[in-house]
């Protein structure tokens, strides 16, 4: 029969004698984590992987949901690496006819916010320009604009946001505009 002092010594001994292969699983352990969440509706059932390394900086997303009905599956992917400036990001989502839209760019730290230039490429594989900033003022307030470009550059949609904070009040002021044709937003709810 074993004593908890004999267990203990074996288990020391096994981690002495493994030496520094032990301790850095151990560590690489520590720093990248994956978590797992599986949601089951009565349409749908979703599951997503995270691993994040936050000693890399890195992080990796997939999420997958198949709709119970059907079988149809709709998948997404995002990666994100840290960098010394911000991080460059990457991301795809595939839907049920094999179809997938992308897109990467990098996202760059300022000294009030944030800005972001990438590219994205259509279900159709016509590709875009991405870019945005966003900042604050110090005083509770903040701005963002985004802007999304074609092959030639000409711009096809363009939102700039601004929230100011005085005397307990906030006041919000978004302006967006599309080139004439383009594709309207839908409103409202979803057709089903």
């Amino acid at each position: 029969m074993f004593t908890k002092t004999t267990i203990a010594a074996v288990t020391t001994a096994l981690i002495i004698a493994a030496g520094p292969t032990a301790s850095a699983m151990a560590q690489d352990q520590d720093t990248a984590r994956t978590a797992t969440r599986t949601l089951e509706g009565p349409k749908a059932t979703a599951t997503s992987v995270t691993t994040r390394d936050r000693d890399a900086g890195t992080l990796e997303r997939d999420r997958t949901v198949t709709n119970r009905n059907n079988g149809r599956t709709y998948s997404s992917t995002l990666d994100r690496q840290r960098t010394d400036t911000g991080a460059i990001v990457s991301g795809s989502q595939t839907g049920p006819q094999g179809r997938t839209r992308s897109f990467d760019g990098e996202r760059t730290r300022t000294d009030d916010g944030s800005t972001f230039s990438g590219t994205a490429t259509g279900r159709t594989g016509r590709t875009y320009g991405l870019s945005g900033q966003r900042s604050r003022d110090g005083q509770g307030g903040s701005s963002a604009s985004q802007q999304v470009t074609d092959s030639k550059g000409e711009t096809l949609y363009n939102r700039d946001r601004t929230t100011r904070r005085a005397n307990g009040q906030v006041t919000r002021q978004t302006e967006t505009t599309r080139r004439q044709g383009s594709k309207p937003r839908r409103t409202g709810p979803r057709p089903r």
